[in-house]
């Protein structure tokens, strides 16, 4: 593999992740004397809008170059989209709130509409029955 496949092969990392909504997606490729290749991704969280996120990042090792292209980009594929990642942060968000009406001693039917929500958003990422 030459410089010009490995730069090809970095810039599609990046062209991934932005695919997977990722913000500010990054691929860095180095090799290091006694130490060999590595490969570092670093994205910030699409669910987050704090200027201050340091971002998520992932390390990649392997054997040559073809293993570790191999692992990033099983690794990216295993990201959740943009929308399954709001959608978890969001259920998230709604759970804590029911739990907190609980622990209040907030009406049932008030919790009720939210739990039936819960549920229902549950059931959708589950079979994927987006309303249309």
């Amino acid at each position: 593999m030459d410089s010009k496949e490995i730069q090809k092969r970095v810039d599609g990392l990046a062209k991934a992740m932005i695919a997977k909504g990722l913000r500010e997606p990054t691929a860095n490729m180095k090799c290091e004397s006694h130490v060999g290749y590595e490969l570092y991704l670093k994205w910030k969280d699409v669910t987050k809008a704090d200027l201050y996120d340091n971002g998520a990042y992932e390390f990649i090792k392997g054997k040559g170059l073809a293993d570790i292209f191999s692992k990033a980009e099983a690794f990216i594929a295993a990201l959740p989209s943009a929308d399954e990642a709001r959608m978890k942060k969001f259920m998230g968000a709604l759970a804590n709130v029911i739990d907190l009406g609980r622990s209040n001693g907030v009406e049932i039917e008030f919790l009720n509409p939210l739990q039936a929500t819960m549920k229902k958003l549950s059931e959708n990422i589950l079979t994927d029955q987006r309303a249309a």
